[in-house]
């Protein structure tokens, strides 16, 4: 499973930037060692964000998984321009690794008429398959694409989630023995039993950035940890990572110490904690699944 940092480029931690400075070398090599980058046209179709990503893809050749941007947009009262993103896509080929359809927000065919247009402008786009939608899209998409998205996920409940998930990965995305039938990438996607629950190819977070900012790093096999000296969780058994029993802190400083971070500039630092996330949900391909064969509880 590829995990996908999202708004890296966004959140500028390129060499040069302001933040750059103030990383020690281990977090700079952290910033370079992340593998797969997602960012959404919305943000990066700007003059200064092309430039950013340019610099991104000449000096580290890491390519840009780019989502269309088209729910932040709609959150914000946008309209994304279609043939805009068209040519966006088409100009800057040669960092894109891979690009989603600009999705139309509520309108399943709206979506299913930008995939007929954007392909008819000679660029391959992926699907995306909303939370809500009927399932004979889903059947459509499966049936005709190699490689397709699943959106809509993220103001979803994860126990209902799960429910929905379950049942369209056993109906429609595997087959018999659990196999995906297809590649299948799932749209914001931070919680960390769906993300090993099922046999995704790839998935996408932007958690790394907004855990580090408040406080907290993410330990794969431990979930969300609080390690700010600021942090109001010091004062609550079992929520700070100085809290814990000693046996259990102890594992987790050996964690960190193993990856060649420092706790103390941890605890003062959101970069350092957010360089530490980098590591980590870039790890998160370590629990991928190969199939889905866990007993469904259904939806209907």
């Amino acid at each position: 499973m590829k995990v996908y940092l999202a708004a890296l480029l966004y959140n500028d931690f390129r060499e040069g930037s302001p933040f750059w400075p103030r990383l020690n070398e281990r977090e700079k090599r952290a910033v370079f060692e992340v593998p797969y980058l997602l960012d959404s046209y919305h943000y990066i179709h700007k003059p200064r964000m092309i430039e950013r990503v340019k610099f991104n893809w000449e000096t580290t050749g890491r390519k840009v998984f780019l989502d269309s941007g088209a729910f932040s947009s709609f959150t914000q009262g946008i309209d994304v321009d279609i043939d805009a993103y068209c040519a966006y896509c088409k100009e800057h080929s040669e960092w894109i690794e891979v690009a989603s359809v600009l999705d139309a927000i509520g309108d399943a065919d709206g979506t299913w008429h930008n995939q007929q247009y954007i392909e008819s402008q000679g660029i391959s786009v992926l699907p995306c398959y909303h939370y809500g939608e009927p399932e004979e899209v889903l059947a459509y998409y499966v049936e005709h694409y190699e490689y397709i998205t699943i959106g809509g996920m993220v103001p979803i409940a994860t126990p209902q989630l799960r429910i929905w998930l379950d049942r369209i990965w056993g109906k429609w995305m595997t087959h018999k023995d659990g196999t995906p039938k297809l590649k299948v990438h799932g749209f914001g996607l931070t919680s960390i039993p769906l993300m090993a629950r099922y046999p995704w190819y790839s998935v996408d977070s932007s958690s790394w950035v907004q855990l580090g900012g408040i406080g907290n790093v993410f330990f794969p096999k431990w979930g969300m940890m609080s390690v700010s000296e600021l942090a109001p969780q010091l004062k609550e058994k079992d929520k700070h990572i100085d809290n814990l029993p000693p046996e259990h802190r102890d594992v987790l400083y050996g964690i960190i110490e193993d990856l060649g971070f420092d706790i103390a500039r941890m605890r003062k630092e959101h970069l350092t904690r957010k360089c530490f996330n980098m590591v980590t949900y870039s790890m998160m391909s370590e629990t991928a699944t190969d199939r889905f064969t866990v007993e469904q509880e259904l939806l209907f």
